[in-house]
């Protein structure tokens, strides 16, 4: 298996975990420093205890590292398999697809429908994984708001157009996103695993007073910007729903 992420990368994680569970061997192209990697705790000593091959590059030099990495592999014998970072590709668009299909079966256990629903938007695979399985399930008047935990405006909205609507012709959809995704990078803070003070105070009391786990990489500052959102819209009185994708790991740094 071979993938990329950064440092503290839950998708990393993952990966390294199934291939040890599975006796495969597994190449991480690490986005980051190695001293930093090697005394960090998290994601970071979960990748190392799983026995994964660590390199270390450039953010800029990922695609050749994956590539290299594949060549290599290949060279000595192995069938190695390509996994693009944060599952941003058909696999991991089509599993939140189901995801949602599975959301929609337990909701209408209760009788409720979300008018929002908010989330960390990294590679884009969450945000157009979602909104093309609401489509699916008849929910397509459902807000999706993906707030941005790296990516700028720009660029991080057309990824996740693009992949929505390639998701969409692999369903036979009809479906178009161009004017549907709601991208925020109002909340980057500067960048990736960058956060505030007032952000980190905010998610500390959050999950004191909920258990919940929150980080100030991933959903804590998803969770931060909705509550901001809902404030400043006014939205106190609409069906809010937040999607959790993990934090425990990201704490426990």
């Amino acid at each position: 298996m071979v993938t990329c992420g950064g440092i503290q990368s839950n998708h990393n994680r993952a990966i390294a975990l199934m291939a040890a569970r599975n006796g495969w061997k597994c190449h991480l192209c690490i986005q980051g420093d190695e001293n930093r990697f090697k005394r960090e705790k998290g994601n970071a000593l979960l990748d190392r205890l799983s026995g994964a091959e660590c390199e270390f590059i450039r953010p800029e030099d990922t695609a050749q590292a994956m590539d290299l990495s594949m060549s290599r592999l290949k060279e000595s014998g192995f069938k190695p398999y390509y996994i693009h970072g944060g599952g941003h590709d058909l696999p991991g668009g089509i599993a939140f697809v189901d995801a949602v299909v599975s959301l929609k079966k337990e909701c209408d256990k209760i009788g409720y429908k979300p008018d929002y629903i908010f989330h960390a938007s990294g590679t884009g695979s969450t945000q157009a994984g979602i909104l093309v399985g609401l489509d699916r399930v008849g929910w397509g008047d459902v807000v999706v708001i993906g707030i941005s935990v790296a990516r700028q405006y720009d660029r991080g909205r057309q990824v996740i157009v693009d992949f929505a609507n390639m998701l969409s012709r692999y369903f036979e959809m009809t479906d178009r996103y161009e004017n549907r995704v709601h991208f925020c990078t109002d909340y980057l803070c500067g960048g990736y695993e960058q956060f505030t003070s007032e952000m980190k105070l905010y998610l500390d009391e959050v999950m004191k007073n909920t258990g919940l786990v929150f980080d100030t990489t991933y959903s804590g500052k998803a969770f931060f910007g909705m509550m901001d959102i809902i404030r400043k819209r006014h939205l106190e009185n609409n069906h809010i729903m937040f999607w959790h994708t993990g934090g425990i790991m990201n704490v426990m740094r």
